[in-house]
């Protein structure tokens, strides 16, 4: 360990200055992940609108076979990556939960609501992965 790394050690952030910081994290956490999955959920909603309008799109899709291959791994890819975000997200909120919880500056009952639950996160990730199933659907009945 280096005479730096143990000089910023040793160095600590007031009681309110860390609840604060925590705080902010927990409140990023949760309404980042809402944000971002409402726009995920629009972008998901898009395809499916130009899928369903485009008769350029799907005569592509019925004539390049491939491109049907390609376009149901990539929606099956993007929803594992979605659900792997959400999950980021939950692990971020816990940890600046857990962290708040430690340095007892309120009572748990203020922060918990802030917290992304694992309910939450699945209705999420499952709300999209129905999208994204009735993507890949789509994209399979198009002839």
């Amino acid at each position: 360990m280096t005479a730096k790394t143990r000089e910023a050690d040793t160095i600590s952030a007031s009681e309110k200055d860390q609840h604060d910081f925590l705080a902010s994290l927990l409140k990023e956490a949760r309404y980042g992940m809402i944000d971002f999955m409402f726009k995920q959920a629009a972008v998901l909603t898009l395809f499916i609108g130009w899928k369903l309008s485009s008769d350029d799109a799907r005569k592509f899709i019925a004539a390049e076979p491939g491109v049907r291959v390609v376009g149901v791994s990539a929606v099956a890819a993007y929803a594992l990556l979605l659900a792997f975000w959400a999950w980021t997200y939950r692990i971020r909120s816990h940890a600046a939960y857990r962290d708040l919880l430690k340095i007892h500056f309120m009572p748990a009952r203020y922060y918990s609501p802030l917290l992304i639950t694992w309910r939450l996160a699945l209705s999420l990730v499952s709300a999209h992965f129905v999208l994204c199933t009735v993507l890949i659907m789509f994209l399979l009945w198009i002839r």
